[in-house]
C-alpha cells in the first residue's frame, strides 16, 4: 500500500511554497505506510491543487474522491484557494496541510470501507498519523 501526493500549482510562487511540503509528505508516507491494509487497492493518491495567478482551482477543500478498482487506485483532490496561503509562511502552512491530509486519508479509508476493501482499518489510520506527525516534526521541530 502506498500513499502518494502529487501537485498542480497555479503559479511559480505556489509551487515554490507547496512542492517541498509535497516531497516531504511522500517521504514520510513511504517510511510509515508499509502494510497491506486493503484487499485490492494498492495506492491512495492525493493531488494538491493550489490556486495561483495563472490557474485557479475550485472548490476549496477535499474534492473529487474516485475509486478505480480495476487500477487498484483511490484518488482525490485537495484544493487550496489563493488565500490564505499567499499571506502565510511555510511554518504556518504545515499544520494546515497536515490536517488536510488527515481529512483526505480519513475520507479515502471510509470510501474503501464502503467498497469492502479495508482489512486493517486502525493500523492504516495509525501509520498515516505517524507519517503526518513526522512531517510536522520535520518542518516545525520537536515542539509538535
Amino acid at each position: 500500500m502506498q500513499i502518494q501526493i502529487s501537485g498542480q500549482y497555479g503559479d511559480p510562487p505556489s509551487g515554490a511554497l507547496f512542492a517541498p511540503l509535497q516531497r516531504q509528505l511522500n517521504i514520510c508516507f513511504e517510511r510509515h505506510v508499509t502494510g497491506n491494509y486493503l484487499r485490492s487497492i494498492t495506492k491512495f493518491g492525493v493531488v494538491l491543487r493550489v490556486s495561483g495567478t495563472i490557474w485557479a482551482f475550485e472548490p476549496k477543500g477535499p474534492d473529487r474522491l474516485k475509486l478505480f478498482l480495476k487500477r487498484q487506485l483511490l484518488i482525490m483532490d485537495m484544493v487550496y484557494a489563493c488565500q490564505p496561503w499567499k499571506t502565510v509562511d511555510r511554518n504556518a502552512l504545515v499544520p494546515v496541510v497536515s490536517a488536510d491530509m488527515a481529512t483526505c486519508i480519513g475520507m479515502m479509508i471510509e470510501r474503501a470501507r464502503r467498497a469492502g476493501e479495508v482489512l486493517q482499518h486502525e493500523q492504516l489510520r495509525t501509520d498515516a498519523a505517524s507519517a503526518l506527525a513526522e512531517f510536522e516534526r520535520h518542518f516545525l521541530g520537536e515542539a509538535v
